[in-house]
């Protein structure tokens, strides 16, 4: 049937076969000439970058399960190019104090499924789904940790190349 369909129509081969040749016969985008005169990727530098900002669900910072874990708020991200030295300084305190409550929230998750666990015998212990789900808020407290700790290093960044007023 599909050796009819290309007897009938034959441009629909052409047009398949034609789209990957024209993306392949480009140069790659970022070549440069050496003082050598090789050739050499231009250098793409990311440092700081913040991978992944979209809001968790509101659930992963609740109480889940009667735990009483409660994850603390990320700290508001601070445009390092418009602040003030005060501001910065406040923003790594800030974070630093966010960290501190991110660890005891993934402490007291931890400390629950472990009280859990040991109390199965006489109590009820958690099914295999609450526990990945204690699981994720633990790991995703560990990564809301990481970008807040990713975004003041990004402001200070910013600060110090256009906020500061310091020579180049």
């Amino acid at each position: 049937m599909a050796a009819a369909a290309l007897a009938a129509a034959p441009e629909l081969l052409h047009v398949v076969s034609a789209a990957p040749e024209a993306a392949a016969a480009r140069p790659p985008a970022f070549v440069q000439a050496g003082g050598d005169g090789v050739k050499r990727f231009a250098p793409v530098c990311r440092g700081d970058e913040i991978l992944d900002s979209r809001p968790d669900p509101r659930w992963v910072s609740e109480s889940f399960n009667n735990d009483r874990c409660q994850a603390p708020r990320l700290p508001a991200v601070i445009n390092g190019a418009t602040a003030t030295r005060e501001q910065v300084v406040a923003a790594m305190e800030e974070v630093k104090r966010y960290a501190e409550a991110a660890d005891a929230f993934q402490k007291c998750v931890s400390d629950f499924v472990d009280t859990r666990k040991q109390h199965s015998a006489g109590g009820r212990s958690l099914s295999p789904s609450e526990r990945i789900i204690e699981n994720h808020r633990i790991l995703t407290s560990r990564r809301a940790k990481d970008r807040a700790q990713a975004q003041v290093r990004a402001t200070i960044v910013a600060f110090n190349r256009y906020g500061s007023d310091c020579p180049d």
